[in-house]
């Protein structure tokens, strides 16, 4: 018994003796040392700083707190993220490299902390902390979350970062969102100043977490994501970011559109809807949408004076508009004789006439997006806009609208069964879509009509267009108003009108038949001069003559004219000119275009349409124009003339 007790008291004496592992902090040399390393920022020495802070005697929270020490008081410019970069992937980091990478994480996290506390009544104010903070966030996502070739899908492999480690750091970054939720979380109003901060720091938690089936779930949670953000990002891994003026109703038909252009989300992970434009680093790409609009009145009702008029939200129609640039881009790159002919048939579209909707840039992608932009919008109507402008002899909307139906068919679902065309979800589902050998629409179904177009070799322009087999006349368009056509008469039967200048387009639409007795007919007017007005004239009844009807002016300057004639350089005669937006004004013009008041003009232009009455008697006139009169007297060389309509280039009178 004696001999067992003093075995047993040998061996703890023994194990008394053992040394420990030995635990160390760092001295205040060695935390010295590491600031003026990490303020000169001079990639020789990150190795340095990388042996001291992954010491393997030291704990991570020393290791962190080492590293966060120097980095928070520090600025973050472009040196600093190339040193702390070398720390994590320089030369001899491999074996460190998972602690590494959550150490820069902390420490970056750190440096934001301390710029939000610095700020956090007035953030909004402070360009240079918001460019910081992004430049921070976009570092992080670039250096770490996306270290090596990544896929959309999942980190690279041979980055030398584990999926502990990337746990590890998404924690640290939902941690550092809960702290600053203000600025980072969820998709609350806040300055329009601050929103791309938001959106780089929420992206780069989405592209830190570790690959695995829930990781986009995770993300929508972390985020503090809902409504249609959340579907958005946990069906497709997109993230819908802006300052928060996107609400859930605005938000939800983004996430409409998307399902409706397949080709807008291939590789794409962030759609950011704002006026700031500046950069924004993901792992996918990254979509600039809505902004600034450029017309309002304009852009509320993209379908001009040709079809029945469409009022639309701005907000989601621009942002409809930009992801339908996408879409169709996609489409043109994977069918080059399709981007070919599209680039054919947008030169051909050489004015705002023959242009199906309106371009936000001059380009290939951008003309044929804006056909597809008005199929989302409402497909039966761009239908009739473009097939009422190939009535009046304008085939080129109609070949771009074929065009536009080719790109988003080269993204949608597989036919539903052998021998069907693809289907189309547009404002309405398009069926049966036939595709020529050069990727154009050659043919499809809408609301139950067949429509068929032929665009013969050797342009492809569109030579005729059938519905049910049938010739297209202006009944199968409900929507379409009388075509404008070029030409040099217009007449319908009880007034005619004669080309006076330039090469306009015009239609005569008689009274409708429920109108006013006595009522007259619509004369309509669209300008496409390069310099100075179209003009379409008519004898004036008498020298002297009262003039009395609606007047619309939309698009740019036009009016009526009187006594009015071609001159070398322009119409010369007097005019009441409308400029929408700008101001309505009683002119005289000579024959170089020159114009001069006959009377104080009215500013503001009154929205259309406006009663006009206008009085000639000798060398005196008075226009009438809703409440406000104008008077003036002629010149003796206006002693005579016609009556016209006038329309500067984008003019609709």
């Amino acid at each position: 018994m004696k001999l067992r007790v003093a075995l047993v008291a040998l061996l703890g004496a023994l194990a008394a003796s053992t040394p420990s592992p030995a635990r160390a902090s760092l001295t205040t040399s060695e935390k010295a040392q590491i600031k003026d390393f990490v303020t000169s920022a001079r990639p020789e020495n990150a190795n340095r700083v990388r042996s001291l802070v992954a010491r393997t005697d030291l704990t991570t929270e020393e290791s962190i707190a080492a590293l966060s020490d120097a980095v928070s008081p520090a600025p973050f410019i472009d040196a600093r993220g190339v040193f702390l970069r070398e720390i994590v992937f320089g030369v001899s980091s491999a074996a460190s490299r998972p602690l590494l990478a959550q150490v820069v994480v902390r420490a970056m996290l750190a440096r934001a902390d301390a710029i939000f506390q610095k700020y956090v009544g007035g953030l909004d104010h402070e360009p240079r902390a918001i460019a910081e903070l992004v430049s921070i966030y976009a570092f992080l996502d670039g250096a770490i979350a996306n270290a090596g070739r990544p896929t959309l899908a999942a980190h690279d492999p041979n980055a030398g970062i584990s999926a502990a480690t990337y746990e590890e750091c998404s924690k640290a970054m939902r941690e550092h969102v809960d702290r600053n939720a203000r600025w980072l979380k969820g998709d609350g109003v806040m300055p329009e100043s601050v929103g791309r901060v938001r959106a780089q720091a929420q992206t780069a938690l989405f592209d830190m977490l570790p690959d695995g089936l829930t990781r986009r779930v995770d993300a929508a949670d972390r985020l503090g994501l809902k409504g249609a953000r959340r579907q958005i990002l946990t069906d497709w891994g997109i993230l819908l970011a802006d300052a928060g003026k996107l609400d859930e109703d605005k938000a939800e038909k983004v996430r409409q559109v998307l399902v409706r252009l397949p080709g807008a989300r291939v590789d794409l992970e962030l759609i950011y809807a704002g006026e700031d434009r500046g950069p924004l680093r993901t792992r996918g790409l990254v979509a600039f949408v809505g902004g600034a609009s450029r017309d309002a009145a304009a852009d509320a009702k993209p379908f001009g004076d040709e079809v029945g008029a469409l009022t639309v939200d701005t907000s989601v129609s621009l942002i409809t508009e930009d992801l339908a640039v996408l879409a169709v881009k996609r489409g043109l790159d994977v069918r080059p004789e399709l981007r070919a002919q599209a680039d054919r048939d947008a030169t051909a579209a050489n004015d705002e006439a023959k242009i199906l909707g309106r371009p936000r840039a001059p380009s290939v992608e951008h003309e044929v997006a804006a056909a597809a932009h008005l199929l989302l919008l409402d497909a039966p109507r761009t239908i009739d806009l473009a097939f009422v402008r190939l009535l009046g002899g304008r085939p080129e909307s109609a070949a771009l609208l074929s065009d536009a139906i080719g790109a988003l068919a080269a993204f949608a679902p597989p036919p539903k069964a052998a021998g069907q065309g693809p289907e189309l979800a547009l404002s309405k589902t398009m069926t049966g879509v036939r595709l020529a050998p050069n990727g154009t629409a050659i043919g499809f179904t809408l609301d139950g009509h067949a429509w068929a177009l032929e665009r013969p070799a050797p342009g492809f322009a569109v030579a005729n267009v059938t519905r049910g087999g049938q010739p297209l006349s202006l009944a199968h368009l409900p929507t379409a108003k009388t075509p404008l056509r070029e030409g040099t008469t217009w007449s319908d039967g009880t007034i005619s009108f004669a080309k006076l200048r330039g090469a306009p387009r015009a239609a005569i639409v008689p009274p409708a038949e429920k109108a006013e007795k006595g009522a007259g007919p619509t004369v309509k007017l669209l300008g496409s001069a390069a310099k100075g007005y179209d003009a379409i004239g008519t004898a004036a009844p008498a020298e002297d003559f009262v003039l009395e009807g609606d007047l619309v002016v939309r698009g740019a300057p036009g009016g009526i004219a009187f006594r009015a004639t071609n001159a070398r350089e322009s119409v010369r005669g007097a005019m009441l000119v409308v400029t929408p937006g700008g101001r309505t004004a009683l002119v005289t013009t000579d024959d170089g275009g020159a114009e001069a008041m006959l009377a104080a003009p009215i500013d503001p232009s009154p929205a259309g349409p406006v009663r006009v009455k206008i009085s000639v008697k000798g060398a005196k006139v008075e226009a009438v124009v809703g409440p406000t009169t104008l008077t003036g007297t002629l010149p003796a060389s206006l002693a005579k003339g016609e009556i016209a309509l006038v329309a500067k280039k984008g003019a609709n009178v």
